[in-house]
């Protein structure tokens, strides 16, 4: 099976409300579940990651026109190692915070197909994340228009995500009212004679902690012996909604905006470089990891992206920790490979850099 690489052109968006309608062409997978002990207290938000030139050096293995890694010569097999440790502990740091997805403009399969060639130590780790091909489920759609495929799919997941956690606020919140209506004796009522205990004919007062109230969220309430759940409205209005996007391209970056406006959440984007090497890769997903933190806790909309000066500092501290320090002068392959992919992006106009936003920082 040979390798097709799916990277069309950006195409503009002709109708975005269309993306909306598109949510309701997929049912809800009922076997989607998010799994708690993988999320913070900051469930609300869903994590993207792009595919290739993202995690895998497709344009690099593109160039070198090698349908397996043993292809490359040796020097880049460890790189590829440490890429799959760096993915890893990315894709774990970016679960601490949210449900994690990977979407891909290229076919269904390939994501897994060309881990097995390149990343094979990956295969076990995507079995925790879904992957998504937006292609596949909307090219028939949006014919020649990648950047309508990746907003649709971001469009339908992000929906999804929300419709789930505000399901499960509604539950709680029924539950809440109907524990509230229940009649809890009050203390100067129960007999010292009576069989009942007193934590058994209270418990709602007993057990409930004075501290559980700023726990939970709830506001305190005035009242004496009133229920903590008397507000339980508010569980609904505290989710948070959050779009988070790491990418290489424009489309990712565009698709959070149109998605976040449509749905009414809050857009983070952190855009990678284009055509990275594999060490490039290595750097920015170790920079991402370090700064993962600062990037999914931040209380404001982000739109950041990583230059190339920092992805080859990052990655060369990285390395050399690693004793897998880059040769200062690239070998003739490796310069044929890295053709054109060393100008500086900078921040630019359409976004600054992570250095911008932070400020003063230890890249690694």
């Amino acid at each position: 099976m040979p390798f097709v690489f799916l990277r069309p052109g950006i195409l503009g968006v002709s109708s975005p409300n269309m993306i909306i309608y598109l949510l309701y062409s997929f049912k809800s997978n009922p076997l989607r579940t998010m799994s708690p002990s993988n999320h913070s207290n900051s469930d609300s938000a869903i994590i993207i990651f792009d595919w290739d030139d993202t995690i895998l050096p497709s344009s690099f293995v593109d160039r070198a026109n090698a349908e397996k890694l043993s292809e490359l010569p040796q020097q880049f097999h460890n790189l590829f190692r440490e890429i799959e440790q760096c993915t890893e502990k990315c894709l774990a740091a970016a679960a601490k915070h949210g449900e994690v997805l990977i979407i891909t403009n290229s076919d269904e399969g390939w994501v897994n197909y060309s881990a097995e060639r390149f990343l094979p130590n990956l295969i076990p780790v995507l079995k925790n994340y879904r992957v998504i091909s937006a292609r596949t489920r909307y090219e028939n759609f949006y014919p020649s228009q990648p950047l309508c495929w990746k907003a649709a799919a971001f469009a339908h997941e992000v929906n999804e995500h929300f419709c789930l956690l505000e399901e499960a606020s509604t539950m709680l919140e029924r539950e809440c009212s109907r524990v509230s209506t229940d009649s809890v004796p009050d203390i100067d009522m129960v007999s010292a004679g009576d069989d009942c205990s007193l934590s058994e004919t209270s418990i709602s007062s007993a057990e409930y902690s004075p501290g559980a109230d700023d726990v939970l969220g709830f506001p305190k309430s005035n009242e004496a012996h009133s229920s903590p759940y008397a507000s339980t409205p508010a569980i609904v209005r505290r989710i948070r909604r959050e779009i988070i996007s790491f990418g290489d391209s424009m489309e990712e970056r565009t698709a959070v905006k149109i998605v976040s406006d449509q749905l009414s959440a809050q857009p983070k984007s952190v855009m990678f470089i284009s055509n990275p090497t594999p060490s490039q890769i290595i750097g920015q997903l170790t920079m991402l990891t370090h700064h993962m933190n600062f990037v999914c806790e931040h209380s404001q909309d982000l739109d950041l992206e990583i230059t190339h000066k920092q992805a080859d500092k990052c990655a060369q501290h990285y390395l050399s920790k690693r004793g897998l320090v880059q040769q200062e002068k690239p070998s003739i392959f490796q310069r044929i490979l890295g053709a054109g992919s060393f100008s500086s992006l900078g921040g630019g106009e359409q976004g600054a850099s992570i250095d911008e936003e932070m400020g003063q920082f230890q890249l690694c």
